[in-house]
């Protein structure tokens, strides 16, 4: 299966009762991280945060929260995932198990980033990062943060999947540069 979305992975969730939708306005400064980690802090649910004050944008968190609810959302993928890191460990134990690893060849294509076209038409507008919910987690904050996103770099002088780095980073949130 896997999700073609974030908002089909929520909806996963939600169906599975996984998920909980709070509709009331909740402050991102500050608010929002504290609901955030009571529910973390009791292995609770994935929250959509619907009604954010300040931002026309929802927020969903708590997405990995439980290792139940990780693989739950990775239940079509993960043995495959597995057994593609097992080969890059011992890539010999494609040699002597072919017939086990016939797949994990699709499933390495299918990870790699899709091309996009520069002339595609945009389907859902354009926004800044000043739209997204500037989220305060701490009193003593230097500002709005980002904690977990996907940051994807490339080596400038060697461009291409190859010699890029995926990571996990907190980045500030200031200015739209």
């Amino acid at each position: 299966m896997g999700y073609n979305s974030l908002a089909a992975c929520v909806l996963d969730l939600e169906k599975h009762g996984h998920l909980v939708r709070i509709k009331e306005q909740v402050d991102p400064y500050l608010e929002m991280a504290a609901i955030h980690m009571r529910v973390y802090d009791n292995q609770g649910p994935a929250l959509l945060f619907e009604n954010i004050k300040g931002s026309k944008f929802p927020a969903v968190s708590n997405l990995f929260g439980t290792l139940e609810r990780s693989k739950f959302m990775f239940r079509d993928t993960l043995e495959k995932v597995k057994m593609l890191v097992d080969l890059k460990s011992n890539p010999m134990q494609a040699l002597k198990h072919p017939f086990k690893y016939a797949s994990v060849g699709m499933t390495a294509l299918s990870a790699l980033p899709l091309k996009k076209r520069w002339n595609a038409p945009v389907a859902y507008g354009s926004c800044q990062i000043s739209d997204i919910p500037q989220i305060v987690n701490w009193p003593l904050d230097g500002g709005p943060f980002v904690t977990m996103p996907q940051v994807y770099t490339e080596d400038c002088d060697k461009p291409g999947i190859m010699n890029a780095n995926l990571g996990m980073y907190r980045i500030q949130l200031g200015g739209n540069e």
